[in-house]
């Protein structure tokens, strides 16, 4: 059944697929529209392609400089919380001599759970920790002198001064991610715009249409294998170089090495079937990248190549990669 989404919806517009991969995509679609444009066919859409690569990089980079700045002043806040509790540990005897003891209430507005509860400070309480100090040294610095009550009292401002920053760059990134999403989103429509458009240009030829798309680039991969199969043809020879089963995961890099003679390569059901109206014919010196599906019936299991010269040998590359 034809789906209308699967047709005329958004190509790109998925979670398995990054901005990254968008980008790297987007950039290797640009090269082949570029190369094959010397009918001015693709102009208009190398140009679009062209600025929206340029946004979603740019929006890439300022994300990864926000988060940047982000943890620069996420470390800033902790460092600050830690020394809060270190210093008030070295203080602690301090406040108790100026204070008249432990067992004082003026000490105990410091210290109502004794020392031990600013040991290991978490960043939501460091708000309540800084206010309870600053507002008993304001209250006991006479009693503290002006050094220690000062230092006290400082370390309110300190914090709040670094969570500010902080918060701003949370803002920052928020917006920036927001940006990003709408570049995200134009670089999936400029691609998908990108698929209708080969496909109004060569309707129907799935092997000159698959030549302008390396979908594989849209997905992160550990590991594929690569195999390369080299030889040469004597005139009109044809031979069976693979006998495995396909996907379209596999990517097929078809090299036509010689100068004088071209070569067809299909899939076949037998080591000698003849190719359908499904293959791919590369000329002499130049290469074409192609998916299975484009030589044939995928669950044909031999890959044949054909010296397409009557007169001349040819000499071939062909790499699976998958």
């Amino acid at each position: 059944m034809i789906s209308s989404i699967k047709l005329f919806g958004d190509l790109f517009n998925t979670n398995d697929i990054t901005p990254d991969r968008l980008v790297i995509f987007a950039k290797d679609l640009l090269a082949r529209l570029t190369k094959a444009n010397a009918s001015g066919a693709f102009t208009a859409q190398i140009a679009t392609l062209t600025t929206y690569i340029a946004s979603l990089e740019a929006d890439i980079s300022g994300v990864d400089t926000t988060l940047n700045l982000q943890s620069g002043q996420t470390d800033e806040v902790d460092l600050l919380t830690h020394n809060f509790g270190a210093r008030l540990s070295i203080l602690e005897g301090v406040i108790a001599f100026s204070l008249g003891g432990v067992n004082t209430i003026a000490y105990k507005e410091f210290f109502p759970r004794g020392l031990s509860e600013y040991n290991k400070i978490t960043r939501p309480k460091m708000p309540t920790f800084v206010a309870r100090i600053k507002k008993a040294a304001i209250k006991y610095s006479t009693e503290l002198g002006a050094i220690v009550a000062n230092e006290l009292e400082g370390f309110e401002a300190k914090y709040v001064a670094a969570r500010d920053a902080q918060n701003t760059s949370i803002t920052g990134l928020s917006s920036t991610r927001i940006d990003r999403n709408k570049a995200e989103r134009d670089m999936q429509k400029g691609l998908t715009q990108s698929v209708h458009l080969v496909g109004s240009i060569y309707p129907t030829d799935i092997v000159k249409c698959s030549a302008c798309f390396n979908f594989n680039l849209l997905y992160t991969v550990a590991h594929r294998k690569h195999v390369l199969y080299i030889g040469t043809l004597i005139e009109d020879e044809t031979r069976t170089i693979i006998n495995r089963s396909f996907t379209d995961n596999v990517t097929i890099t078809i090299r036509s090495k010689g100068t004088n003679a071209g070569i067809e390569v299909w899939l076949a059901a037998t080591a000698d079937g003849l190719p359908t109206i499904l293959l791919a014919t590369v000329a002499p010196g130049k290469a074409s990248i192609v998916v299975p599906s484009s030589l044939g019936d995928i669950d044909n299991t031999f890959l044949l190549i054909k010296n397409a010269s009557a007169v001349n040998g040819a000499v071939y590359e062909v790499e699976t990669i998958g």
